[in-house]
């Protein structure tokens, strides 16, 4: 059978470039043109031409853009007849609170002929917040975002160490906590025989005002701590993420604002437990996660929640990796992306 050909918003992600297989093609494999600002009409036309996808799915990434740019990517699609899938990934921007005041995801609503939600807690609240969209929504959980085969392979040298935690920090977004979590687990006298991994990109100390930014500074001096370990550099492989996984007892997860959670998946994949703030729909994603109570106007009860679900997890006997049980999970995620654009593609056709 052909192919479907799909224009994928990114499809570089390791989320996003697992469903580039079997029946489905991405037309821009190890691409992200939203963050590259690349996404107009006049380069959709130059480098992926209408004629060469069937169908555009769009995840995350797409504040990036202005939102006169999303509405002029979204009319281009149209004007072309071409069919507009949404997963919603996230209710609004991981980078910044607030980020226009949810325009974006009203855009998306409107010009999406299908939404995909990850769980039934992000459909509810798609429904409950943007309206009853015309298709009705579809629930296709994340999966894995370490390849299976990879974790069996970087297993055999790799030894899981029940006294290592590990929280991948990555950019800096502003949704996530990478002070109060640190000091707290530093603190914690449960703890003290536990390491702490940290896991970012270079730290950023001069803002785009050319001023030093203090949390960043309190943070170097955090990491001088003897009981942090350190992975930092510009770009970090994927073996070298799952490697840093697979030795760790747990993940910490300390958002301030989200929805779901590709670092779950990557738990469950590499086999560390996961302790999750809880302003997002995590435990659909995983049962096991330990949650702790998230209160912004309270950072004293707080760092009591946080630190008794550090507690809870530094006592449960280290787990393994899911397996291959996620290829079976990814097996059905891609039938279901299939039938999904079968019926967009009929659609649009007659």
């Amino acid at each position: 059978m052909a192919k479907i050909k799909v224009l994928s918003l990114p499809s570089r992600h390791p989320y996003t470039s697992k469903l580039n297989t079997g029946r489905i093609h991405f037309i821009n494999p190890n691409s992200d043109l939203f963050s590259r600002r690349l996404c107009t009409p006049e380069y959709l036309n130059d480098e992926f031409p209408h004629n060469s996808y069937d169908i555009v799915h769009i995840h995350f990434s797409f504040d990036k853009l202005t939102l006169e740019g999303l509405q002029d990517a979204l009319q281009y699609f149209k004007k072309n007849n071409k069919p507009i899938v949404w997963t919603l990934h996230s209710k609004e921007s991981q980078r910044i609170r607030n980020y226009g005041d949810g325009k974006y995801q009203k855009l998306l609503f409107k010009y999406a002929d299908k939404i995909i939600c990850p769980t039934t807690g992000a459909k509810m609240w798609c429904e409950s917040t943007l309206g009853i969209h015309t298709s009705n929504i579809e629930v296709i959980p994340l999966g894995f975002m370490s390849d299976p085969r990879d974790i069996k392979r970087l297993q055999k040298s790799t030894i899981k160490d029940s006294k290592l935690f590990t929280m991948l920090v990555g950019e800096f977004r502003q949704n996530k906590e990478f002070l109060q979590s640190v000091v707290n687990f530093l603190q914690c006298t449960d703890l003290l025989d536990y390491k702490l991994q940290l896991i970012f990109k270079p730290i950023p100390v001069i803002d785009e005002n050319s001023q030093l930014r203090q949390d960043i500074v309190f943070f170097y001096k955090l990491v001088q701590n003897p009981r942090i370990e350190i992975l930092s550099r510009p770009e970090i492989t994927n073996d070298e993420l799952n490697m840093a996984f697979l030795r760790s007892h747990a993940v910490i997860i300390a958002y301030k604002w989200g929805t779901h959670s590709g670092q779950i998946e990557q738990a469950k994949d590499c086999g560390c437990h996961a302790v999750v703030s809880n302003v997002g729909f995590y435990k659909e994603q995983w049962q096991d996660v330990c949650l702790y109570k998230y209160n912004e106007k309270d950072p004293i009860e707080t760092a009591r929640n946080y630190t008794n679900a550090l507690i809870e997890i530094a006592q449960r006997p280290s787990i393994k990796p899911l397996g291959m049980v996620r290829l079976k999970e990814l097996n059905d995620s891609v039938n279901n992306h299939v039938r999904i654009y079968e019926g967009l593609i009929a659609k649009f056709s007659n």
